[in-house]
């Protein structure tokens, strides 16, 4: 190697070495900076947006809404079952964004429902209420027709799933009674959260589901809890008593301590009957 070779290889080395370190330390300040987006995303709410759960409030059933006919009905009518539990979808329906994903999703699972036996207007009934008082019942009229016929396992009418519009008042009684708040921006849309209340025949707040990809055994759960137990089936009274309903969370989670009581008595109830039979056989021989 030549004199001249030496210094540039240690010179190569040397910068090769806090090349390297460049290079960590980019991809670290990348990664930090990709996670501080991310995390600012996540967490970033605008104020006066959310859900403040009311659980067992009152809704006020006299407040007047606009069916998609544009008459005038009050909240009450879609009580007068006494049995059938509504799911409340606060929207507006010129909504480019959540409220189509929030649509799509109720309009799934209610699919899915509805393969199990349980139907929109015979069980339960559902209502999208708009929450911009200039959202007309035309569009109302539109939006139901439109998000009704995507349901294929049965056919669905304004009975199962109703689009309503008021003014905002109205709305606003309502909204603020289950904690709902949202808020106009500057562009003429609205910041609001995505979820859904269960609300009892009674007309008082049972839980609220969030997000927009609905799990249909949460909200046939969420029903049947909603309904005391006056729809659904036996397997559903058994799955109620596994699981329970975690407002953090928005879904239902496994109640440790019912599954190790019903496990408790089945096997009581084994040991006991293998005795009667280990008896019966001896009594026999």
């Amino acid at each position: 190697m030549s004199f001249t070779e030496r210094p540039f290889n240690a010179f190569l080395t040397r910068y090769m070495k806090n090349f390297r370190r460049l290079v960590i330390l980019a991809m670290l300040a990348l990664t930090g900076a990709s996670f501080s987006t991310l995390l600012a995303e996540k967490t970033r709410t605008p104020e006066g947006v959310g859900v403040d759960q009311k659980l067992s409030a009152q809704i006020p059933l006299d407040t007047e809404f606009y069916n998609e006919k544009g008459e005038k009905v009050k909240l009450d009518s879609f009580f007068q079952s006494g049995r059938m539990p509504v799911i409340l979808a606060p929207s507006y329906f010129e909504c480019p964004r959540l409220c189509t994903l929030v649509f799509n999703g109720l309009s799934k699972a209610m699919n899915q429902m509805g393969k199990s036996g349980l139907k929109p207007g015979k069980d339960y009934r559902a209502i999208s209420l708009s929450f911009n008082p200039e959202d007309t019942p035309k569009l109302a009229r539109e939006k139901g027709d439109r998000y009704r016929s995507t349901i294929k396992s049965q056919k669905v009418t304004e009975e199962g799933w109703e689009f309503l519009t008021g003014d905002r008042e109205s709305i606003h009684a309502v909204l603020d009674s289950v904690g709902y708040s949202y808020k106009k921006d500057t562009e003429g849309s609205f910041s609001h959260p995505a979820a859904i209340i269960l609300i009892t025949p009674e007309g008082k707040v049972s839980s609220y589901l969030f997000g927009f990809d609905y799990n249909p055994t949460d909200m046939r759960l969420a029903l049947v809890e909603a309904s005391s137990g006056k729809i659904g089936s036996l397997t559903d009274a058994v799955l109620l008593t596994c699981f329970r309903f975690d407002p953090q969370k928005g879904k239902y989670t496994t109640d440790v301590m019912n599954v190790m009581k019903i496990m408790a008595l089945v096997v009581i109830a084994f040991l006991v009957g293998l005795v009667i039979f280990l008896y019966r056989k001896e009594r026999n021989t």
